[in-house]
């Protein structure tokens, strides 16, 4: 399998979420780690709320579902 990381690109994203995006995609890419219809991707982070508040949150991208 060729790597596919390109620090310049990945550099554009500057939290969590951009950067699971960016490495889902590169995964994805590759048809023989992925599943048919797509896979799932999560990244969990702690994120301020609208009241000012730290939160725990779970993003995730279920199968079937582009990212």
């Amino acid at each position: 399998m060729q790597n596919l990381w390109n620090d310049q690109e990945a550099a554009r994203f500057t939290d969590d979420l951009g950067l699971r995006v960016y490495t889902s995609r590169l995964l994805g890419r590759e048809k023989t780690l992925v599943l048919h219809g797509g896979g799932n991707t999560s990244v969990k982070i702690r994120e301020t709320n609208i009241l000012g508040e730290m939160e725990d949150i779970l993003y995730v991208k279920g199968s079937g579902w582009d990212l």
